[in-house]
């Protein structure tokens, strides 16, 4: 359907086949319609800890990046209180009372947003370690009526980030940008088309209002981080973008390219994607890929040490970021 709940002529196949064109998606996933969105934080939040591999109380600051809270079972809506970051410090058993805990609704740059503020949090001392949780469960926000939503999933990724005394290694530079002007409206939550459901909040996105600020801004924004760090674009060894859909991913490397009077194909085989067989999952879009990428799971991507990597997203606000680190 559209806006206005008039009923798409084509065949659902040819529906689904431009989509998959369009957006490079071929299967997206979802959590089981039971239980609400703790236990896919806890799980992620529990595996970077484990990666860590110190002591869960050495953590001095929680970070949770979503749009929605905690998502109910089924279609019973979300809470927002107590916040995610409370509820994940709770299911941790994190005793340490000095550890703030907060969230941070960002959009899908939220996780990315959230690094940023750790980074600041550890450069001012006030954390020597904080664990940043990008969750989504989009699937129950969803309106089956709305092409433009189905893009999204579920899924969630998770971070500790340290202090460390090595030059060499981390955060090089960042730059954040928002337009809440004229484009507050892109993304936001509503009724249904299809005027016989009741659910007030869903999701809702004027996708090509999304795809022309995304693609403008998000070049402008990565340029804006790499002046910061006086490097050029061809230092660069890996782009981590938010996986929104592979037409705007092309479009990212296209207009990047012109901006620094390049060739496109410049930026061959340094642009990895999981939309393909993940969706657009939202803040967890690139904490997920970076975890693939570093335990050799993606095909033909890996992360060496020395590498630069900029990590850049997009999302609701409108909103978007970028990162340059250096392994």
């Amino acid at each position: 359907m559209d806006q206005n709940g008039v009923t798409n002529p084509k065949p659902q196949a040819d529906i689904i086949a431009k989509l998959e064109q369009i957006t490079g998606i071929r299967e997206r996933g979802y959590i089981s319609e039971k239980g609400d969105s703790v236990p896919l934080m806890v799980d992620a939040a529990l595996a970077a800890l484990n990666d860590w591999g110190q002591d869960k109380n050495l953590i001095d600051g929680i970070i949770v990046a979503h749009n929605a809270g905690n998502m109910l079972e089924g279609r019973q809506g979300f809470h927002t209180v107590p916040n995610m970051a409370a509820l994940l410090k709770n299911r941790l058993g994190i005793t340490n009372y000095e550890c703030f805990a907060y969230d941070l609704l960002f959009g899908c740059p939220g996780w990315l947003q959230g690094i940023i503020q750790a980074h600041q949090a550890i450069q001012m001392g006030d954390a020597k370690h904080v664990l940043v949780v990008g969750i989504e469960v989009a699937s129950r926000l969803l309106d089956p009526h709305d092409l433009d939503s189905l893009i999204l999933a579920d899924g969630c990724g998770a971070a500790v980030i340290s202090g460390t005394t090595d030059e060499q290694v981390g955060i090089i530079s960042y730059a954040t940008y928002s337009h809440a002007l004229d484009d507050i409206s892109c993304i936001y939550l509503d009724r249904s088309y299809n005027k016989e459901i009741e659910a007030p909040t869903l999701f809702k996105m004027n996708g090509k209002d999304v795809y022309k600020y995304a693609t403008v801004w998000v070049p402008k924004v990565i340029k804006k981080a790499l002046d910061k760090a006086g490097m050029d674009v061809s230092e660069v060894d890996m782009f981590l973008f938010h996986q929104a859909n592979g037409k705007m991913l092309h479009a990212f490397a296209n207009n990047l390219a012109q901006m620094y009077g390049v060739q496109g194909l410049s930026f061959e085989g340094k642009i990895p994607t999981t939309i393909e067989f993940t969706g657009n999952t939202s803040v967890a879009t690139i904490p997920t890929m970076l975890d693939l990428i570093r335990k050799n799971e993606l095909a033909n991507y890996n992360i060496k040490p020395g590498d630069t990597v900029v990590f850049a997203s997009v999302g609701a606000g409108m909103h978007c970021n970028a990162l340059v680190y250096q392994f």
